[in-house]
């Protein structure tokens, strides 16, 4: 009998199982060999599944946020104040979550090659990741409005908000400078305008 294989299942976890190599190699010194020996599959089984070690890396990334995803439900339910709750959500950058420096090593990475390449595949994701970020603020922030918590002004900052921490990023960056503190002033004074006071 022919054994029947989950095709999304094993994607995930060819990545799950590739995470911290890419976290130790970086994007740049991940190769498909590494990849396959790290999984316990063949070099050729890879590309059954993956079109190159780019899209690994998607699939990574992908699970990572989800990951996050779910670290912010477990820690925050209807009782949690929206602020906090935002404070989770950008956990990433203001350097709470597990393996920090090497997640936002791997994202500097990932943003110079989409950037270098002009890959229409990069850039497709890191439009997805965008969109699936936006939904998670915007529950976040609708869920303030319906319960009166925010004023219904809050959903213009949705966008803003993840423009602001990227921002933040870049500037450290390229300035190698820290900006955590500035961009928890920045939450704390928008949240202190849009925050209906009791």
């Amino acid at each position: 009998m022919a054994i029947i294989v989950d095709k999304e299942q094993k994607r995930k976890d060819i990545a799950i199982a590739c995470t911290d190599l890419l976290l130790d190699k970086g994007l740049k010194n991940l190769r498909i060999s590494d990849i396959a020996t790290t999984a316990g599959i063949g070099k050729g089984t890879v590309y059954d599944y993956f079109a190159n070690k780019e899209a690994v890396v998607f699939e990574i990334i992908r699970n990572l946020i989800v990951e996050h995803q779910h670290d912010l439900s477990e820690r925050s339910d209807d009782n949690t104040p929206c602020r906090q709750k935002i404070f989770y959500l950008f956990d990433f950058y203001l350097c709470k979550y597990k393996d920090y420096h090497k997640h936002l090593e791997v994202y500097k990475e990932y943003l110079d090659a989409t950037i270098a390449s002009k890959n229409p595949a990069m850039y497709a994701f890191n439009n997805e990741c965008i969109v699936f970020i936006q939904q998670i603020l915007s529950t976040i922030i609708t869920q303030g409005i319906n319960k009166k918590e925010l004023k219904p002004i809050a959903s213009e900052f949705i966008e803003s908000l993840i423009a602001t921490e990227r921002g933040f990023m870049m500037l450290g960056w390229t300035e190698n400078k820290c900006y955590k503190n500035k961009f928890k002033n920045y939450i704390n004074t928008l949240f202190d305008l849009i925050e209906i006071k009791p």
